[in-house]
């Protein structure tokens, strides 16, 4: 059996922070997506013949022709909501050009809306759907009639696709990452983490192989944990650090404000960790389930800053719960970190939100998927729309002024694109009200969907 495992292109969020690009054009942003290697790691256990395809690198002809050209028998696409222009344009083509391939379409955030807002993600050709959450192996069992019980917990990572996947002028602007923990134990409502994986950690003697392969093999001298929140037991976050010490590797993750403090930060500077993704996401609402606090916070960017360690906060405008004035005092209040030099914007993710979770507040917009994490994506009405541009707007004045053109480029096709539709709203099923309880495990487990009317949804 051959699979091709593909990877499709992210549309305008590509990177650490938006860049607007219509390709990958800042490599060093480039994180390996953990998805991929456990998705291979899974397949190799079945199957000799596998092969990854990232559409991020080279054009959409050149990665299509290479993927017929490996004549898989099940193409298997990990799509997030942000890819999905470009799932449906891989699936498409697959169809037309490929079609003895059986096309299956996974990840988290399609397995979400698939089951809670499903004409949203029709890929408009035949595609089985399989679902990744909460136990990230069994897709195994839909997709290959087999369940051999994989754990997370022991499973050996094999890193070898990407030597099969990159050049070697493309590995040396991409970072390597590791994943040690998955799900989280926050309770944002925005996010997917805790709504669609168990949580789970991976044994230290794994993470060690692992990291003394990316090093010998890839020449690897830093790896980057994309666990959604590294301390989240603390037992676990320092085995985890005594493996990355072991071998002399520069090192970062990602955690909460919460369990940034000044004797982790200390030794995270001894341990040659270099930055810290911060989600912050607004010190305002309630939508989020961790404590933020602004003098808190900036007491952390100045130990961070003495020690030489960079936090790279996340921010969001536009949550459900919050006013435009809020919105726009963050913003301004962004703004004076960096002219206060707490924090370099190339180290900021300031975006509006994005509902990869469906939520029954959510009305959409009736664009393409590129935009999404970029521009506005749902709205109240028409008046809270134009809110929300403005936001966008003000997030490019004040905080990525040097990406202001581009942004004005990408505004102006958003706009055409709304402009030249009759009713700028998307039509799609009503979200079901759910409390937090029942959309965990509706997420994972597929017992609450909502199915897709074959009449035309009204307004």
């Amino acid at each position: 059996m051959r699979i091709a495992i593909v990877f499709p292109h992210v549309g305008y969020c590509t990177g650490w922070r938006p860049h607007l690009a219509t390709e990958v054009k800042n490599g060093s942003t480039y994180h390996i997506a953990q998805a991929l290697t456990y998705l291979y790691t899974t397949a190799r256990h079945y199957t000799p013949d596998v092969r990854v395809f990232d559409f991020n690198f080279g054009t959409f002809e050149e990665n299509m022709a290479e993927v017929i050209a490996f004549a898989p028998d099940k193409l298997m696409i990990s799509s997030t909501v942000n890819s999905f222009d470009s799932t449906k344009d891989i699936a498409a083509a697959a169809h037309t050009r490929i079609p003895q391939a059986e096309l299956h379409v996974g990840g988290p955030a399609v397995s979400s809306n698939y089951y809670l807002r499903p004409r949203l993600v029709q890929a408009g050709v035949p595609v089985r759907y399989d679902v990744t959450n909460r136990d990230i192996f069994q897709w195994t069992k839909a997709v290959l009639g087999q369940d051999d019980g994989l754990k997370f917990r022991t499973l050996q990572p094999d890193n070898s696709w990407i030597a099969q996947t990159y050049t070697a002028e493309q590995r040396e602007q991409i970072r390597y990452t590791v994943v040690s923990s998955i799900g989280c134990t926050f309770k944002c409502s925005f996010c997917l983490n805790p709504k669609v994986y168990d949580i789970n950690y991976k044994a230290p003697h794994v993470l060690r192989a692992e990291i003394d392969d990316l090093r010998t093999t890839y020449g690897a001298d830093a790896i980057s944990f994309a666990d959604p929140f590294f301390y989240m037991r603390e037992k676990h976050a320092q085995d985890m650090i005594t493996e990355v010490s072991k071998q002399g590797l520069r090192w970062s993750q990602q955690t909460t404000l919460s369990t940034l403090t000044p004797e982790h930060l200390e030794q995270m500077a001894a341990t040659n960790c270099t930055s810290v993704l911060c989600g912050i996401e607004n010190f305002s609402t309630s939508e989020i389930d961790k404590p933020v606090d602004t003098v808190v916070f900036e007491d952390r960017l100045k130990i961070a800053k003495s020690l030489g360690i960079k936090i790279k906060p996340s921010f969001i405008s536009g949550l459900l719960d919050m006013s435009y004035e809020a919105d726009v005092a963050q913003i301004h209040y962004i703004e004076s970190l960096i002219e206060a030099g707490l924090v370099e914007n190339h180290n900021i993710q300031s975006n509006i939100y994005t509902p990869y979770i469906p939520d029954k507040r959510d009305r959409l917009l009736d664009i393409p998927f590129r935009f999404w994490g970029v521009m506005p994506v749902t709205a109240d009405d028409e008046d809270d729309w134009k809110r929300n541009l403005k936001l966008c707007d003000l997030i490019y004045d004040r905080i990525f002024p040097e990406t202001r053109d581009r942004y004005q480029e990408v505004r102006a096709e958003y706009l055409e694109i709304l402009s030249s539709k009759d009713d700028m709203w998307l039509q799609h099923e009503e979200v079901p009200d759910l409390s937090v309880k029942q959309m965990t495990r509706g997420l994972t487990n597929g017992k609450v969907r909502v199915e897709l009317s074959l009449t035309p949804v009204t307004g």
